[in-house]
């Protein structure tokens, strides 16, 4: 179990790591903080006039974000397609290039798995917060490598 008094570390940990798409039970496992207080944490973050939480709002905006920049991709094709050969200016050719480099990137860095490097600084400070609250060196490695182990 992580230390009593952990919260200003772990929360933001196990906040992007939910938003990566671990579930609470993974989170748990990999930090050492257990399941209720995961969802105590995520709990408190609901407004009461809302129906979800900041923790699922966040991970439902990072899932559908490249969803969203192709169907803008698209709809903006169509638009350019439609119009007049030459009618088109060239603010709105580089708009669809920039957009179109976007899209290529996001779907190169979902297929590559480049977030590993953000997980694994995650990681890192994870265990170098919960070794600063008294833990030993094999302690801090294991939960390190617990969170290296869920990619």
């Amino acid at each position: 179990m992580a230390e009593k008094g952990a919260r200003t570390q772990l929360e933001p940990v196990a906040r992007q790591m939910f938003i990566d798409g671990q579930s609470l039970t993974a989170i748990e496992t990999a930090l050492g903080v257990s399941r209720q207080t995961l969802s105590v944490w995520k709990a408190q973050t609901r407004k009461p006039s809302e129906e979800f939480d900041e923790w699922d709002k966040a991970r439902a905006r990072k899932a559908s974000f490249g969803l969203r920049m192709e169907a803008l991709l698209e709809r903006e094709l169509t638009y350019a397609e439609e119009k007049q050969p030459g009618a088109i200016d060239g603010s709105t050719m580089d708009s669809l290039t920039k957009l179109g480099s976007l899209v290529v990137k996001l779907k190169t860095a979902e297929n590559a798995g480049l977030f590993r490097d953000k997980v694994n600084a995650a990681a890192a400070e994870v265990a170098k917060a919960v070794k600063s609250g008294g833990m030993s060196d094999a302690d801090a490695k294991v939960i390190k490598d617990k969170i290296l182990g869920i990619l």
